[in-house]
This record gives C-alpha cells, structure tokens and sequence, in this order.
C-alpha cells in the first residue's frame, strides 16, 4: 500500500473536502478520489460520508485514521534514519517580508552548514495567508506575526522575538506622543492585518482620532515617508529600522500589549521533528545574534 494514500485520507479528514485536500496536496482532486477509493476496494469499507458537499469520515475511518497518522510519522522516520543527522529532505517555510530580510537569511546559512541535505523552500506572505496555508498544510511551518486571538490548540507556537510598538515622526511635528498624532497626517501600518493590529489597539485605547493620510502594508516605505516629512506613524519596531534616519524621532511604546510577536508555528503533530528542532535552533541564533 502506497503511503501516499494514508497522507491523502488525512488531509482529506483535516480538511473536510476532497478539493481542498487536492489543493493542499498540489494533485488534482480525481487523484485523491482515485486514492480513498482504492483505500475503500482495500478494507472493503467506506471510508467517507460523500452524502453532503463535504468529504465527512465514517466510523471506519475514524477508528484507521490514528494508525494512518502514525504510519505517516513512522514512514517519515524511516527516511531520515539513514542520513547520520536524521535531518534531511525538504521543508516548506512560510515568512512575512520582515523575516524574510531579517532573522531568516542568516538561519539559512547555518542551516546550509549544519544541515547539508535539508532544502529549504520558502514562500513569502502576509501571517494570515501563511497561517492559512499552514492549517491546510500547504506549508509545513511559517514565521508569521501572531493574531490578536489565541492560537488554536492544534499549533506549535515558538515566539523568536517581541517587537514594541514605536512612533516615528520627524523633528519638530509635536512634544508628545498624542501632540504628534493628533496635529500631523498619519500614515497606517496595514490596520486589517495581525502585524497592524497592535497600532490600532493603541489609537482605540488612547482615544486619538486619526484620519490616515496612507495606508501600506509595507514596512520600508513608510519609514521613508516620514523620513520625507509626509506624517507621523505607529509601527513594529523591526530590526531593520533605521532609528537614527537623518530627522527622524522615535518613541517606543512599551506596553506588551501592543507588541508584535513574530513567532515559528506549526502543526501539532509535525512529522519532522528533528527537521522543526534545528529550525528553531537556527531562528533563536539568529535572533540573539541580532540582540547582541
């Protein structure tokens, strides 16, 4: 029996859709189809409750889909058993465009020595595209911003760094932080998304009112607008950020409250455990290489 066929029943349980199943799985959904029924001729049972428009696993299936996982995990094992390191093959790593310039090229240059055999492949998004990508396991981890709700328990979630909120503004446009936002233009950090949430909660919190002039959902641009004198803004402070940009103040807002924490999550039941622990390694180094 095909281990792929385990792999394609779980994710078509996880998921509650053959299509999705199929989208996650880059195959089409004729072959997922293709591979339940071949699982259902095998055990001579079915194995999906195909009455509605989802894919809803039967009592059989329940009562296989705990020994599929383990096969699956096992199966994984195996592969890693005969390089020395347990560590190879492929994983794929989702990263907001911050990480991507930060904390992420520097662990791949440690992963590259420490783990030779291991590929990498990286796609960059926003937190809520790459967690979305993650709970349908198109992606195996991400480094995203965490959501402003709690984590669902189903999640591995390792937070690498906090980043607190601060003001930039040019020389000259207020003495306190309310004078800056009130009196100047506002620029907007993206305020629909996780790493925009923490600016919002403030202004909400404070009780400015503030009418934004911009809305980006790019750190680096905004940086430079205020460096232009073009308005005030409330962002994450990044490791990138150029605090001592020629006219530029900035004000660090140190309540945890509205800090950003950009964090490595992944599934729960994460096949590769060896492979997720030497990630993580990677991701801490850089990070306190960063610090120091």
């Amino acid at each position: 029996m095909d281990i792929r066929y385990f792999e394609s029943l779980i994710c078509v349980a996880e998921l509650g859709s053959i299509a999705r199943a199929a989208r996650a799985q880059n195959l089409t959904a004729a072959a997922v189809g293709q591979r339940i029924a071949i699982l259902e001729q095998h055990y001579d049972t079915e194995l999906l409750d195909r009455s509605s428009r989802s894919a809803v696993p039967t009592r059989a299936c329940e009562e296989l889909l705990p020994l599929a996982r383990e096969i699956v995990i096992k199966f994984s094992e195996m592969e890693s058993a005969i390089e020395p390191t347990g560590i190879s093959g492929k994983l794929s790593l989702g990263a907001i465009p911050t990480a991507l310039t930060g904390i992420l090229p520097g662990a791949v240059r440690q992963l590259a020595k420490e783990a030779p055999k291991l590929t990498l492949e990286i796609k960059p998004g926003t937190s809520e595209a790459l967690f979305s990508d993650l709970k349908d396991r198109r992606l195996d981890a991400a480094i995203i911003a965490l959501p402003p709700f709690e984590m669902p328990g189903q999640f591995q979630v390792k937070v690498l760094r906090e980043e607190p909120l601060v003001l930039l503004a040019k020389k000259g446009m207020g003495k306190s932080i309310r004078e800056k936002l009130e009196r100047n233009p506002y620029i907007a950090f993206d305020s629909q998304s996780w790493s925009g949430c923490g600016a919002v909660r403030f202004l909400k919190d404070e009780k400015i009112p503030v009418d934004p002039f911009y809305e980006l959902d790019a750190l680096e641009p905004i940086e430079k607008l205020v460096a232009e004198g073009m308005g005030v803004s409330l962002v994450p402070k990044w490791p990138d950020l150029q605090l001592k940009t020629r006219g530029v103040e900035s004000e660090i807002i140190n309540d945890p409250a509205y800090h950003r924490k950009l964090a490595l999550v992944m599934k729960e039941d994460c096949t590769r455990p060896q492979v997720a622990e030497v990630l993580c390694q990677a991701l801490f180094g850089q990070v306190s290489t960063e610090a120091s």
